[in-house]
């Protein structure tokens, strides 16, 4: 389906207006992390956010993990995560899209005119981090805070995402209607079609093929099972901090060997928890590693057969979705050698897979969205063709094509998928756990790399982060003496 000529040099004039986008920034920003340069792309992003826009939260997430990444620079990270989770807490009590978006019908344009919402997992990682940058410099205190924080988060984590399916949907109904009162257009029920078009098996197959989504069975919340949605990682590490902490802990460790069962770490953690002993003299190393996917547009037109309307009455029926872009690990194999033993780390959160869910449930109502939007323009376009046949004059008929044309080009203009995201967050995070050598020294083998790490007496907990294979590892501890 193509747009009139007409239509495309009104799209060629506004596209040429364009400035520094949202993608460039992350490109930039992936680039920077990929090389190792953390703080590269600090200044920008602090300024981004300081102008409290509507993706402030985002660009706080990522200022605040370059200086996550600067071992010097703890307090600074703190802030910036402090200043995050105020906008969540914003949005927690009333969703983006109940806060209506900038402007009016801000549903009728794309997901972009809302707020940057962070989902589940940026939550429950603004605490972990948070937590260990806190742990690290020497308050447990407040790390407790924050793994409670990350805990409630998780457990909050399906109402959240049914409150805003739901706040989205009621947007939705409410601006599809006013902008076709607006156009003057007959109202129209666009339930059937959006139905038929997500249930459609050939539509399906194509949707599945190029996003990995599937209309018929992906992102059904009352389908997931906690190991969908549930972060082993944050749980595992809250459990172990609490027990090493004397706080116990061993409801954290029974979440985590819950979603985790195969997980020889996870489940010596939690058994050794269950009997009731304290840990002596041990090492937990974590590994971030590489970098979580991102997002990238892919355009696609709403077949003709979901439009109830002729076809030379539609000059624009396009729709934009994200699709997830898979990045590289840090290292394919990550080993622990420690008094002349190797051990292999294990495998204990595919943040892939965590933010795979979050995107299969985002899809479920973006597609839906998209779909309706699509309807809703071409029912405009339509209606404004089939009255210029019928005008009576040449001077109403001229009207009524420059008003479709004008709606074909803002649909043109306006359709796009939201690519904002996260995308410093790791692909995956490794765990091992170790008796403290006798010399306090443990060679961390990543790849071709070696990691020394020199822990002190006591219990150590170390974090290592290797966003990409020529990004220098970054290493943060803190001991239980």
């Amino acid at each position: 389906m193509k747009l009139k000529p007409i239509v495309l040099a009104a799209l060629a004039c506004v596209c040429a207006a364009g400035c520094r986008t949202t993608k460039d920034v992350l490109d930039d920003y992936e680039k920077n992390l990929s090389l190792g340069n953390y703080g590269g792309s600090t200044p920008e992003l602090l300024e981004l956010a300081d102008k409290r826009d509507d993706s402030q939260l985002l660009w706080r997430l990522m200022a605040a993990a370059t200086l996550h990444f600067t071992n010097t620079r703890e307090a600074d990270a703190i802030r910036q995560f402090d200043l995050a989770e105020a906008v969540l807490q914003k949005n927690d009590q009333t969703s983006v899209f109940a806060q209506g978006g900038e402007g009016a019908l801000a549903m009728m344009t794309n997901d972009r005119a809302f707020s940057y919402d962070g989902g589940g997992l940026d939550r429950i990682f603004t605490c972990v981090y948070r937590g260990i940058d806190f742990l690290c410099t020497g308050n447990r205190d407040n790390a407790r805070v924050e793994f409670n924080r990350a805990a409630q988060y998780q457990r909050n984590w399906l109402y959240d995402r049914r409150k805003d399916i739901d706040a989205a949907a009621q947007k939705l109904e409410s601006d599809a209607a006013s902008y076709q009162k607006q156009q003057n257009a007959q109202a129209v029920d666009t339930s059937g079609p959006v139905n038929a078009a997500m249930a459609d098996s050939a539509f399906g197959a194509q949707i599945r093929e190029q996003t990995g989504f599937d209309p018929a069975t992906s992102g059904r919340l009352d389908a997931l099972s906690q190991a969908a949605y549930v972060n082993a990682y944050a749980a595992h590490l809250a459990g172990v901090f609490r027990w090493v902490n004397g706080d116990n802990g061993l409801d954290d460790l029974k979440l985590a060997a819950a979603v985790k069962p195969g997980d020889a770490c996870v489940a010596r953690d939690f058994a050794e928890c269950s009997r009731g002993g304290k840990p002596s003299n041990q090492v937990w190393i974590w590994v971030e590693d590489g970098l979580c996917p991102t997002r990238e547009e892919w355009r696609i037109d709403l077949p003709f057969v979901f439009i109830p309307y002729a076809r030379r009455y539609v000059l624009y029926a396009g729709m934009a979705l994200p699709r997830l872009r898979e990045r590289a690990y840090g290292a394919t194999v990550w080993n622990a050698v420690s008094g002349g033993q190797s051990v292999p780390f294990t495998e204990i959160e595919s943040v892939d897979h965590l933010v795979r869910t979050e995107y299969d449930v985002y899809m479920r109502g973006a597609l839906a969205r998209e779909i309706t939007r699509t309807l809703v323009r071409v029912g405009v376009q339509a209606g404004l063709g089939i009255a210029a046949d019928h005008a009576s004059d040449s001077r109403t008929q001229l009207a009524l094509r420059l008003s479709q044309v004008g709606v074909a080009t803002w649909a043109a203009t306006s359709t796009a998928a939201d690519l904002r995201s996260w995308t410093a967050l790791p692909k995956r995070v490794l765990a091992v756990r170790l008796n403290r050598p006798a010399d306090g020294v443990v060679q961390v083998v990543a790849g071709g790399q070696t990691i020394p790490v020199t822990v002190p007496e006591g219990n150590s907990l170390v974090f290592i982060r290797k966003p990409a294979p020529s990004a220098p590892p970054v290493v943060k501890m803190a001991t239980f003496q």
